[in-house]
């Protein structure tokens, strides 16, 4: 009986153990990133961040069933940079994306009117401006954790030795445009008169389809041109939109086109969604959705409000951007969080959820927010936010100003502070009382400047910020 007993013991002993073995097997499951960024979409210009105007029911319907951030930021007001910041993990004096072009260059007033000459870009002779080789990409990273990667979309990271398939990616090319899309490298075979958007998607969705059948975790970078310029939404739900605002006189002519565009990049979502439903891969993958920076400016700023500024600015409408993070009964669905998170924080993040190592060696300047995301903490750990923005564009005499300027911009305690390069001034906003910056407070807080700049002199150490440099074409 005793023998009897203790078989019956070691039996149950290594069924339990099998259970657990399995189980532990199931938890370790590498789960697969579908990373879709969306091209110049503003804060307010989805229906579930308030915009009540807006169509956009596929990602209303991922941000009830994950997790959105109320200040989530681009770490640019423009697009060459925020990316790749993104890529790359790191800050802009890092990367040295500075700019999207060198217009300043072509423009004989602006360039004598510049005090100082800002950073020289990141160039590859035959590539143009773009994120260098010795850049450890995200998708670098994933790769060696087995990850199958892609990329189908806008890189505007490079071209030739910087293209898509050079850093890091098994698929993939660049697709600018609405219609009539331009390809790099050059897709002959692709019809560039259907929709860039439904091809990127297509594509993608083709990838996902073949990770699968080869049993392999799989990153897909998914950065659709929509809603960037130019306005050319689909023939239907131009008509659609016209027909429903007929009359309304507080829409513009170019925002009923953007309401048109945003609606064509959220059915493009729900197809990706829909078809990881398809697949069995709903419980499996982490979706992230976010946006390059804020909305361009149109009639009535309707996708940036309430927040002051636009594209191309530090406002908080120029940089202020949605963040919606989905993993099916690991994120807790319809929850929220309030805190200032960039686009930095993506790449740690993500290696974060998938038992990622960091790549050696290697700078990240962004912080693991994957605690958050789990429920684990409500706070962040880092005490700062910050920004260069080096672009300097049209020199107005009336006026006696740039369009913009050289800036740097820190985010500390609630406040936000910015340094005009050029005329050594600091403005200062409390967005916790006045999130929308209609009051500059500087003048009757000179003691949180003056721990703000502290702060940003040593965020200018560490990551190797360019002194300026006297401009030799300056004409006082």
């Amino acid at each position: 009986m005793k023998y009897f007993t203790l078989l019956l013991v070691l039996f149950f002993g290594l069924q339990c153990c099998k259970a657990q073995n399995t189980s532990s097997k199931i938890e370790q499951k590498q789960p697969n990133v579908v990373f879709i960024l969306a091209d110049d979409l503003g804060i307010n210009a989805l229906n579930c961040y308030g915009n009540k105007l807006v169509e956009s029911p596929n990602i209303d319907k991922l941000f009830s069933e994950g997790m959105h951030f109320t200040n989530g930021y681009s770490n640019d007001p423009t697009c060459a940079p925020s990316r790749a910041s993104i890529l790359s993990g790191q800050y802009v004096p890092r990367h040295k994306v500075y700019r999207v072009a060198d217009r300043y260059k072509k423009d004989k007033k602006t360039l004598e009117a510049m005090k100082f000459l800002p950073p020289a870009q990141n160039r590859v002779q035959g590539a143009g401006i773009g994120l260098g080789l010795d850049k450890t990409t995200i998708a670098e990273a994933l790769k060696t954790n087995k990850y199958t990667t892609s990329a189908f979309g806008k890189w505007h990271l490079g071209k030739d030795k910087l293209q898509i398939k050079n850093q890091g990616f098994d698929e993939g090319y660049e697709i600018t445009g609405h219609y009539k899309f331009k390809t790099s490298p050059n897709q002959p075979d692709l019809d560039n008169t259907l929709y860039s958007a439904d091809v990127i998607t297509e594509k993608t969705i083709d990838f996902i389809k073949k990770a699968k059948a080869s049993n392999k975790p799989f990153f897909t970078y998914v950065p659709y041109y929509l809603v960037h310029k130019p306005l050319q939404p689909k023939a239907e739900y131009l008509a659609h939109f016209k027909n429903k605002l007929k009359g309304n006189k507080d829409v513009g002519k170019d925002e009923v086109k953007v309401l048109a565009m945003i609606k064509s990049l959220d059915d493009s979502v729900g197809q990706l969604l829909q078809a990881l439903k398809d697949l069995g891969l709903e419980d499996d993958t982490i979706i992230v959705f976010t946006s390059d920076n804020g909305h361009y400016k149109t009639e009535s700023n309707i996708f940036n409000q309430p927040y002051k500024g636009v594209k191309g600015e530090t406002f908080e409408g120029g940089i202020r951007v949605p963040y919606i993070f989905k993993w099916k009964n690991k994120i807790k669905a319809g929850s929220t969080s309030t805190e200032p998170i960039i686009h930095v924080d993506i790449y740690p993040t993500i290696l974060g959820l998938t038992n990622t190592a960091k790549p050696t060696n290697y700078i990240l300047d962004g912080e693991d927010i994957s605690s958050v995301l789990l429920g684990k903490n409500s706070a962040t750990k880092r005490d700062a936010l910050v920004w260069e923005y080096t672009n300097y564009a049209r020199w107005s005499d009336k006026k006696n100003e740039f369009a913009s300027e050289w800036v740097n911009v820190i985010q500390m305690d609630g406040y936000k502070m910015t340094e005009v390069v050029e005329s050594d001034r600091y403005y200062l906003y409390n967005l916790k009382n006045d999130p929308y910056e209609t009051k500059e407070i500087s003048k009757e807080n000179p003691q949180i400047i003056s721990k703000m700049k502290k702060r940003l002199e040593e965020w200018k150490i560490d990551t190797g910020y360019e002194k300026p440099k006297a401009n030799p074409d300056f004409k006082k």
